[in-house]
């Protein structure tokens, strides 16, 4: 095995980046390095027992250039006789305001890469960055202003990404192809200095490396620092606060009072949510308005919006949340319904709540806990749990009151208002569970208080993960 396939081949072992039966899924662009990647793992697939296809996307700003930068993808996908995923998107066309095209076409290459793999079932994403690539990272944060997740540049693996080249340089690249008689296609754009990376890479460096020459060890050492100490800090605030982290499909929910001791600590853990799970990009502005956001006593309010980030705080009983999304979640003038069968358990995704409902003789209800409410049963196979409809009314003693002033008078914000659960029965509001929304207790209409020696209708309600 050749020294270098040698070395990426221990490299993937060391870090457990791929095992055995793993469908990988290379992104190439035609260039050194990912022409480097796709002829090592072809070589190792046997080796790590794998298997490999590519996938490419041609950016049609380059012209015939970039259509044969296909081409060329495409004759080295017969050549290695694998599968090719190549793809054409008109980025000049499709221009999203406010993103630059490097942002934009990583974000669209990325999700693309993510939505082929998970349709076709490929287990790992494997791209081509080098140490080179990790030493301008870390440059062009530190010059853009960064924190200690910014130091920490490109992650080894990141879900299903992986990037098993980290271990090289782009010399040792050149030296492989060089050596293997491997063709490659150079990309005009990479030259063009108008582009952050492509400055760093040809004017900065070039004027670092003169006056320092081991730059790049002292910068590489310097990420290492940072990965070890906010692993650090992640394994003394789990000690702390078990759990106070929890990831659910598009959302992250943070424990509010276990981020909140300090400046510091509250901006690091927004930063890393931003950064490591919804992939977005964080600057200080966002942190500095977040935290500023952040002692409003205000409950049930969004904090942060903007930027395809979106940041409330919940409350779930006396525990106030922060709820990090990538989408705005389901509030405003949006409404929810749910059957529930009597017997049965539904989970209230909006509001944050999973509900039981069952019959029980009236011997046998004991518990007057919060959670609980015990009800009147009149003979129905299921009740309906929803939000706030326009006319809505509870009966209460001194007659019927409309939802709509009842929040007034409770001054309930708008989410809240559009978050409180109601428990209705036979097209009658039985219940208003405010105490979901961190205000106060539920109110139950009289008309649905239970009468000694009747069934009762017993509905428990506590807090799921979800929101």
């Amino acid at each position: 095995m050749n020294n270098l396939v040698q070395k990426v081949y221990t490299f993937i072992q060391d870090n457990n980046l791929i095992v055995p039966g793993d469908r990988v899924l290379v992104s190439v662009s035609a260039g050194k390095d990912s022409m480097a990647l796709l002829h090592v793992l072809y070589m190792l697939r046997e080796h790590l027992g794998c298997t490999i296809a590519m996938y490419h996307l041609d950016h049609k700003v380059r012209g015939e250039e970039s259509f044969g930068d296909l081409l060329f993808v495409m004759n080295q996908a017969s050549r290695y006789g694998i599968p090719a995923f190549i793809e054409r998107f008109d980025f000049a066309k499709n221009k999203e305001p406010g993103k630059s095209f490097e942002q934009q076409a990583r974000e669209y290459r990325y999700t693309r890469l993510h939505i082929i793999a998970q349709h076709y079932g490929y287990s790992k994403i494997a791209t081509a960055h080098t140490k080179n690539d990790q030493i301008e990272t870390l440059l062009m944060r530190m010059f853009q202003g960064t924190g200690l997740q910014g130091l920490e540049a490109i992650a080894l693996a990141q879900g299903i990404v992986i990037r098993p080249l980290l271990v090289l340089s782009q010399d040792e690249v050149y030296a492989y192809l060089k050596h293997n008689d491997l063709s490659y296609r150079h990309d005009c754009t990479n030259d063009d200095t108008t582009y952050l990376r492509n400055y760093i890479r040809h004017s900065v460096l070039p004027v670092i490396q003169k006056r320092f020459p081991h730059y790049d060890e002292a910068l590489l050492n310097l990420q290492k620092q940072a990965q070890d100490a906010t692993r650090s800090i992640n394994d003394l605030m789990h000690a702390l606060y078990p759990g106070f982290i929890q990831e659910q499909p598009g959302l992250i929910q943070v424990q509010e009072n276990a981020i909140a001791h300090s400046e510091y600590i509250f901006k690091f853990y927004c930063a890393y949510i931003i950064s490591n799970y919804l992939k977005k990009y964080v600057d200080s502005d966002i942190l500095d308005a977040l935290y500023r956001a952040h002692f409003s006593k205000k409950k049930n309010i969004t904090l942060f919006e903007g930027k395809e980030i979106y940041i409330y705080r919940r409350y779930r009983t006396t525990t106030s949340f922060l709820i990090f999304s990538s989408q705005p979640l389901c509030m405003g003038d949006s409404s929810y319904e749910y059957n529930l069968p009597v017997g049965e358990t539904v989970t209230v995704t909006q509001a944050g709540i999973t509900v039981q409902c069952a019959v029980a003789q009236s011997s046998d209800v004991q518990s007057s806990e919060s959670g609980t409410l015990i009800l009147r049963y009149t003979g129905c196979d299921h009740i309906v749990i929803r939000n706030k409809r326009t006319g809505d009314a509870i009966v209460r003693k001194t007659g019927k009151r409309k939802l709509k002033r009842l929040y007034i008078d409770y001054r309930l914000t708008p989410e809240q208002k559009n978050l409180v659960p109601l428990i209705v029965i036979d097209n009658q509001i039985a219940a208003v569970l405010f105490d979901v929304t961190g205000a106060i207790k539920a109110e139950v209409s009289p008309s649905f208080l239970p009468e000694n020696g009747q069934k009762m209708l017993v509905i428990r309600y506590w807090h799921s993960n979800n929101v």
